[in-house]
């Protein structure tokens, strides 16, 4: 029988464990993480528990999926067993708040707990309560209590700092936010005395980009007949402002230039909202309006015209704050270039927000640039889309002569029309339009924008002009021209998302329905411009409860629903959809076919039924229009709501075609795999084998197959489901073989042995396979998974399924094999004299059995006789085993056969000869590269020289530390439980 890795079960050790939660307990975000049970403190495991314990705690009853709490605790590689190694955190998050405190979903796990229980959830209770108050007094004291629970920081402490760096900011504007509500009651009621002063004071010490409160003590300041301290507040504001790349807001301003004017100041806003106090935060109100766009101004102004096409501020701009501060730094700071113009550029996918930044940095440094502002709107694909967009295919607008329609050409003419040149004064050609435009910056000092722009139209819009600038954005990652900053923008983050939904639709209506708004928050998957029109749809809706949207955006069509006056998330991927060329459509709709939203060249390549090479061209185009992005080991990604648009412009039935044809090369390449690991064993779970499908992959070794399976193995695992689903033959034998194998190959290779869920998916089936052979062989698994848990009872019941399925089968081979496999599981029970029983038909078969195979029976019964106590028959056994075969000196049976060894020298009282077989395990471990190998047999050598009566700790301490770095949990306690023994000498 193989030996497998455990089961996940979770640390025995840590804080005692309790039934549940008990009355009191107090879990603390607002500072540094912590829990408190009746004002104790209870020790939180630091680490990764700790990190999902607040992730838990900032969604009180809401659930964390498995794959959002993965994401928080390894920022690097994840382990080969996530979920196994969540287990493993949660049951000390368990033993901290109660048994019952963290319940577990198929999706992830959630905080079952009162909410106030959480600081966070108390915090926010209070500050709206206050705001609901009418008495002024009475909402200080509110505001007052909830500042009690503001111990620093929030999040402190936490690593890996994931959650920190997401979560914190906006924590802390929370709080900041109460704070200044609280100062600006304070003034309205008792006036400035000193302890307003110096608390204000302290408070914009610490956050000195905090207008509001900074605005508040300039106020205090001012009344108590202190104008020169209180300008100096302004002014280190103001620095500290710059050095963020901002600008003071204009409730800021008016209060400096109150001071300055002697007028009176007043504190006018009882309910302390910072955009009435002089706290501007992310969204300072918009400027005075600007003249209007290219399509308004006038044909032929002259050319002493100072044009201002900019459209207006964005009003509700929430994130990006390093993206400006570099961008505005490039076009405002230092000398300019020498032959060229300052050239910024803004890049990313559709829907994240380019011209968005673009037009709130154009802003920015507008004053820099007197000669006026240009806008270039180059959406040629945009316009292509509205006009030709085709499922099967895109067609290209024609401009005259047939030629391909360039926007680049209009948008010079829009230039030069906007400087003064009409009329017949406009050159028909485009280079001679592109050299009076360069001819007309000569001299000013202009600002241009040119909205999404592709790599030929840039240059050829390009001033020379050392004072003027350019602001290029586009959806390419443009390699030229030469450019004084570029910034590439990804996805908002959840709290960023979440703050521009509160931006519009408002924080007191998001709070009233915490759940709903997280549901619409994971349906817009971090997209700005998904947010930005579920929020529209919102607002322009007050009466409809969040629920009801986030219900539509999770069970209907979610790029329909993303839809809202002229914004659509489906009309935004269109737009770079139809820039694709006929045959580069079809593949990208063929990428339907996956299971998941990732692919590689291999993959494709199947897919798309092309070489690797080629299938390698199209994704690297793919990826340079963003409609995919590299993942930095040779794969490729996409964003969910472009998996949406995939599916919506897909093919079914070629797409089912496909995957079917990719199943195929699946099953094959993990029955190579199998051949590979046991070469002359039965592969389990073939029975007929795909036709007209590419053939399998081939691999080397071991460690190819790992490097293979491991990251595909979630992918796999889904693909074989949806089939499964389908209840169409061939495709459910085929399925359901491939997890199967997956099952056979991961357990050998990657040291995965605690996944029962693979072998119960193919058992549980609403269509099973037509071959009870792949059902045979998934009791098979099931009964390994369960042994390797330790579950033994269960085991033998799993067992005597296959062996019942093998019978009818007329299966010998399968029978005996179920009959060894059930001889092991007795061995671990202690039950010796069972497994010698059990085993008996197996060690006398001389027809069904292989002799590698017969002779891994006759070392499963020598393990039996040595745990009798029959040292001479388990020699003898040895030495049979011997005869029949010789294992490889590098592999699975000879590092069975060293640990067996090793077993019946132990009972037979041979120290040396022992220890000699268990360091001979160990190295074979080594050199098959298998950690959980390596592990165990470290933990036999430390159970071997205690057995002697010897130190085996150092032996001990190494297990633990192999089974903790890789994470075979299970494994781990055992070899905890060693060191401690070994320890005390017993």
């Amino acid at each position: 029988m193989t030996r497998t890795p455990d089961l996940d079960v979770g640390p025995r050790s840590g804080p005692a464990e309790v039934a549940g939660p008990e009355v009191g307990l107090d879990v603390r975000l607002l500072g540094a993480v912590e829990v408190r049970r009746d004002g104790v403190p209870v020790p939180v495991p630091s680490g990764r528990p700790a990190v999902i314990l607040a992730a838990l705690a900032l969604r009180p009853g809401g659930v964390v999926s498995h794959g959002t709490l993965a994401r928080l605790l390894w920022t690097d590689a994840q382990p080969e067993h996530p979920r196994a190694a969540l287990q493993t955190h949660v049951a000390r998050v368990r033993a901290v708040l109660g048994r019952s405190a963290v319940g577990s979903t198929a999706d992830g796990y959630r905080l079952v707990l009162p909410p106030d229980v959480v600081d966070v959830t108390r915090f926010r209770g209070l500050s709206a309560a206050a705001r609901a108050m009418d008495d002024l007094p009475g909402r200080l004291t509110l505001l007052d209590r909830a500042l009690v629970l503001w111990r620093g920081n929030p999040l402190a402490g936490l690593w890996p700092d994931v959650l920190t760096r997401q979560s914190a900011p906006s924590l802390l504007d929370e709080v900041l936010t109460v704070a200044e509500r609280a100062h600006e009651l304070r003034l309205m009621l008792h006036g400035p005395g000193d302890g307003v002063i110096r608390e204000l004071r302290e408070l914009v010490t610490a956050y000195p980009e905090r207008e509001g409160a900074a605005g508040q003590l300039m106020i205090a300041l001012y009344r108590e007949g202190r104008q020169g301290d209180a300008l100096g507040v302004f002014h280190d504001t103001v620095r500290a402002l710059r050095a963020a790349g901002r600008r003071p807001g204009p409730k800021l301003a008016a209060v400096h230039a109150r001071l300055l004017s002697g007028g009176e100041l007043s504190t006018d806003d009882p309910d302390g909202d910072p955009a009435a106090t002089g706290a501007t935060g992310t969204f300072p109100a918009p400027p005075a309006p600007v003249a209007a766009a290219a399509s308004a101004a006038p044909a032929a102004a002259g050319p002493g015209t100072r044009p201002a096409q900019l459209p207006s501020r964005p009003r509700s701009f929430v994130g990006r704050a390093a993206e400006v501060a570099t961008l505005t730094a490039a076009l405002r700071d230092g000398r300019g270039p020498v032959g060229r113009c300052r050239t910024v550029l803004v890049s990313g996918p559709g829907g994240t927000g380019k011209t968005t930044l673009a037009l709130r940095v154009a802003h920015e440094v507008r004053d820099r640039y007197p000669d006026g502002q240009l806008f270039a709107d180059l959406r040629t694909s945009t316009d292509a889309a509205a006009q030709s967009h085709s499922p099967r295919g895109t067609r290209r607008r024609l401009g005259p002569r047939g030629q391909p329609w360039h926007k680049g050409t209009d948008a010079l003419a829009g230039l030069l029309r906007a400087l003064g040149v009409g009329g017949p004064d406009l050159p028909p050609r485009p280079r001679e339009r592109a050299e009076l435009f360069r001819r007309l910056c000569t001299g000013r000092r202009l600002l241009v924008l040119m909205d999404d722009a592709d790599p030929d139209t840039v240059a050829s819009l390009l001033p020379a002009e050392p004072e003027c600038a350019v602001i290029v954005t586009s959806r390419r990652r443009i390699p030229g021209p030469p450019v004084d900053a570029r910034v590439d923008l990804g996805m908002f983050s959840e709290p960023e998302a979440r703050e521009l939904l509160a931006s519009v639709v408002g924080a007191d209506r998001l709070a009233a329905e915490p759940d709903a708004t997280t549901v619409v928050l994971d349906r817009c998957a971090g997209s700005p411009l998904a947010v930005r029109i579920a929020a529209g749809r919102l607002a322009t809706r007050p009466a409809w409860p969040i629920g009801h949207f986030a219900g539509r955006l999770r069970d209907g069509d979610r790029l329909g629903e993303l839809r809202a006056g002229g914004l659509a998330v489906h009309a935004m991927l269109d737009a770079t959809y139809v820039s694709l060329q006929r045959v580069q459509a079809q593949r990208y709709r063929l990428l339907a076919a996956l299971t998941g939203t990732t692919v590689d060249a291999e993959t494709a390549a199947v897919v798309w039924e092309v070489d690797v090479d080629e299938a390698r061209r199209l994704l690297d185009r793919l990826a340079d229009i963003r409609l995919l992005e590299p993942d930095g080991d040779g794969g490729f990604g996409w964003h969910d709501l472009v998996d949406d648009h995939i599916r919506a412009v897909c093919d079914p039935v070629t797409a089912r075609a496909a995957r079917r044809r990719l199943l195929g090369h699946l099953l094959l390449t993990l029955r190579n795999a199998r051949l590979r690991l046991r070469p002359v064993d039965r592969v389990p779970g073939v029975v007929r084998l795909p036709e007209g499908c590419p053939p399998g992959r081939p691999f080397a070794d071991r460690g190819e197959i790992h490097a293979w399976l491991h990251p595909r193995r979630t992918q796999l695992i889904a693909m074989a489901r949806a089939e499964l689903a389908t209840g169409e033959y061939p495709a459910v034998d085929h399925a359901a073989g491939l997890l199967v194998l997956l099952d056979a190959v991961a357990r050998e290779c990657c040291d995965s042995g605690d996944d029962e869920e693979t072998a119960r998916t193919v058992l549980g089936a609403a269509t099973p396979p037509s071959e009870p052979a792949i059902s045979a062989a998934a009791w098979t698994n099931l009964t390994l998974t369960l042994a390797a848990q330790h579950r033994l009872d269960e085991a033998l019941v799993a067992a005597d399924h296959a062996v019942e399925l093998r019978r009818a089968l007329g299966d010998r081979y399968g029978e005996l094999i179920m009959f060894e496999n059930q001889a092991c599981i007795h061995i671990e029970a202690g039950r010796y004299q069972e497994a010698v029983e059990v085993i008996a038909p197996c060690v006398a078969d001389r027809e069904f059995l292989s002799p590698q195979v017969r002779a891994r029976c006759l070392r499963t019964r020598a393990r039996a006789y040595a745990g009798l106590g029959r040292a001479a028959a388990a020699r003898a056994d040895l030495a049979a085993a011997d005869a029949v075969e010789t294992p490889a000196p590098v592999s699975y049976d000879a590092h069975y056969a060293a640990s067996v060894t090793a077993a019946v020298h132990r009972a037979a009282g041979d120290r040396a000869e022992a220890l000699r077989s268990c360091r001979h395990a160990v190295d074979i471990a080594v050199a098959l590269g298998s950690t959980w190998m390596r592990a165990l047999s470290l933990l036999d050598t430390a159970r071997t020289l205690r057995h002697f009566g010897a130190d085996g700790s150092a032996a001990a301490a190494d297990a633990v530390a192999v089974a903790v770095e890789n994470r075979h949990v299970r494994l781990a306690e055992e070899a905890r439980s060693e060191l401690t023994l070994a320890t005390a000498g017993r």
